[in-house]
């Protein structure tokens, strides 16, 4: 059975912006232009249209026209463990790395509260900064700082975490986390956050703090994790 005319003009709109012909953030033709186009009525392309953006990939605004939204990411780190780089290639997406620091500190208090530590204990932090190949215009996605107890882990400061991934690595050493608690909350960030993910220090993040644990319930990591809130979007999973 042959497509009604309003699921064609969306195929048509929707494989325009997927080649980048309607590019994110630029206009596409006017309803006159895309009716005469597609040889359809005013009625039936505002069917796609509407469809459109309840899918969002369209942005209508009133007395100037109709725009290529920015895509969302889908992160499903609420809905399971998993590492940021086994999350991408899920979504056959391919994640870059960049670390911005990675060194030997005195944690600070609420870093010791989330682990168990005394004060003044070591932990080794972990700062980068992550990407997504083909992902809008490439920015980055995701500020996310970890911080793990030195005695557990006394060699973390070697690694290459530009290439490794983090869980992985604490799977290899019968360290791998078994068990999360995260809080999920929209601030401002940090001027230093924001200059990284190259934003406006005004443009809310979503932030999520997490603590992961082993098996055996030992605190082994607690992360601080950014995203911009208007490129990032959060599967969360509910069973009773």
């Amino acid at each position: 059975m042959a497509k009604a005319l309003h699921e064609q003009a969306a195929e048509y709109i929707r494989a325009h912006i997927k080649s980048g012909a309607y590019p994110v953030g630029g206009q596409i033709p006017t309803e006159n232009e895309l009716t005469e186009l597609l040889g359809i009525s005013r009625p039936t392309l505002r069917l796609a249209l509407d469809r459109l953006t309840q899918e969002g990939l369209l942005m209508r605004v009133k007395g100037k026209g109709t725009f290529v939204r920015q895509q969302k990411v889908l992160h499903e780190s609420t809905r399971f463990i998993t590492g940021y780089r086994a999350e991408a290639e899920k979504h056959h997406c391919t994640m870059r790395t960049r670390v911005l620091d990675l060194s030997v500190h005195s944690a600070p208090s609420p870093v010791c509260a989330a682990l168990g530590l005394n004060e003044g204990a070591q932990v080794t932090r972990l700062t980068r900064l992550r990407h997504l190949e083909g992902t809008g215009n490439e920015a980055p996605v995701l500020y996310t700082t970890v911080f793990v107890p030195y005695t557990l882990f006394p060699d973390m400061k070697t690694l290459n975490f530009t290439d490794l991934s983090f869980y992985e690595v604490l799977a290899q050493r019968n360290m791998d986390v078994r068990r999360a608690i995260r809080r999920l909350e929209v601030v401002m960030p940090p001027s230093e956050v924001a200059a990284e993910l190259g934003i406006s220090a005004f443009e809310p993040c979503v932030l999520i703090s997490s603590t992961g644990y082993t098996a055996d319930g030992q605190a082994i990591e607690y992360a601080e994790s950014y995203y911009p809130a208007s490129t990032s979007s959060f599967m969360i999973e509910v069973n009773r």
